[in-house]
């Protein structure tokens, strides 16, 4: 289900002119490697917040100031590249400082004959410029949110585009390989990779329904549209899961699947008030969350000894999941190691530290479910959240340990209570922001 990040970005020399997935073609000789970046040596990043990373930097000499100056027909004195990830998305920020304001509008022309925005921006002397191995509009936009480029919203509309295959059972350590293959099998000749997604698929048992976030835990109204349409639609008893039927299905090499459009909301917050208190189900063992298990019951009341509240409680389990603390973050794309196994290897992925988040909680009679969808501007993303003593379900990113606040960036459209989320993704879906009615 979870999708690999962009491949990393190798552009090293400081050339604000070449098209953004394409490197620049200065001997990286020449540039001066600067981490941290001050004024003295380039234009200084705004100050990282949580889930943004400075890898590297370098900064333009004398002789490459002065001859992108005379290709973009204005004084450029001084020019930064910088090499982030964005919530694991890699990106190359590009900070242009100009002399005076007649340069940087000839500056800015110039580059935006080049690239228009949000690829490149202008904050009054400083011409910001993106790039990336692919031309990504969701990580640039994302970017200059998170570096105060642009305000950034506390709501964001989307409307999610996606062919969901119609799972009953899942070989979990197989849905991102036969994603992959569905991939390829689109990007090369007919059947390319039929032989292989057959292979794959034989894991897997298939069904004709599909079970989906309700409106009533959404931020704003939820509305999912279904190709070929479904029927039997049912809401769970606390409107959280919407069940849909299908009594026909289109399938590619065996695999039956459905196209579905959502619009859903996220915000800032990533909280939403519950019709109901939470279930038995949402505090139980289940047999991908073995939260009745000694070890980690123990473990659980060890991280939160001292704790009484449920925020208390999840909150300490959130700082024990922080990356390199207990748990490593590492480990193929789409791993579903099992909670045991990720505790014993200390190490995992995103699906992993969202099992571990809500055995952990359980464990310790916090309830707690987990939250798949798409993260804005990177991939497909497992999640969690707990419910609350103010009766609400907060969303939690057990990934960052918490530390990157579930948020406009969160696109939910799955939840699970028993651990089950058999999704796999036929395509890349299509994610575009649109207006709230």
């Amino acid at each position: 289900m979870l999708i690999a990040g962009a491949a990393s970005c190798q552009q090293t020399a400081p050339s604000p002119t070449d098209h953004q997935d394409q490197p620049a073609k200065t001997n990286s000789a020449q540039a001066t490697p600067v981490s941290p970046i001050t004024p003295a040596t380039g234009v200084e990043l705004p100050e990282l917040p949580a889930g943004v990373f400075l890898q590297s930097a370098t900064t333009a000499t004398d002789l490459q100031r002065a001859a992108i100056s005379s290709k973009l027909g204005g004084t450029i004195t001084a020019l930064t590249n910088s090499h982030l990830t964005v919530q694991g998305s890699p990106i190359q920020v590009n900070l242009i400082q100009t002399a005076d304001a007649q340069a940087a509008d000839a500056v800015y022309r110039s580059m935006l004959d080049i690239k228009p925005e949000p690829f490149c921006l202008r904050r009054e002397l400083t011409i910001i410029e993106y790039v990336s191995s692919k031309i990504d509009h969701a990580l640039a936009i994302k970017t200059s949110y998170e570096l105060g480029f642009l305000p950034k919203p506390l709501r964001l509309r989307y409307r999610v585009t996606a062919r969901f295959a119609t799972i009953e059972t899942a070989d979990y350590m197989a849905c991102n390989p036969l994603f992959n293959q569905f991939l390829a099998d689109a990007a090369g000749p007919m059947g390319s990779a039929e032989q292989q997604i057959r292979k794959l698929a034989a894991g897997f048992t298939f069904s004709k329904s599909l079970s989906l976030r309700a409106t009533a835990l959404a931020p704003s109204t939820t509305r999912y549209a279904f190709e070929p349409p479904g029927q039997h639609q049912q809401q769970s008893g606390d409107d959280h899961q919407l069940e849909v039927a299908f009594p026909e299905t289109s399938q590619r090499h065996g695999v039956p699947f459905v196209s579905v459009t959502i619009e859903v909301t996220g915000d800032s917050t990533g909280l939403a008030r519950s019709t109901s208190a939470p279930g038995p189900e949402c505090t139980r063992p289940t047999a991908l969350w073995p939260s009745g298990s000694t070890d980690i019951s123990s473990l659980a009341h060890r991280i939160t000894r001292g704790k009484s509240t449920r925020e208390q409680k999840a909150h300490a389990i959130l700082a024990w999941l922080a990356p390199g603390k207990n748990i490593r973050y590492s480990g193929s794309t789409g791993s579903r190691w099992g909670t045991l196994k990720v505790l014993h290897q200390k190490s995992g992925h995103c699906w992993d530290f969202s099992d571990c988040f809500v055995t952990l909680c359980r464990a310790v009679g916090v309830p707690a479910r987990q939250v798949g969808g798409w993260l804005y501007g990177s991939s497909g993303h497992i999640w969690a959240e707990y419910f609350t003593d103010e009766d609400r379900w907060q969303q939690v990113d057990p990934t960052g340990g918490g530390q990157v606040a579930c948020g406009i960036y969160h696109i939910p459209y799955f939840t699970s209570e028993d651990g089950e989320m058999p999704i796999v993704y036929l395509a890349m879906p299509t994610i575009e922001v649109i207006p709230e009615n």
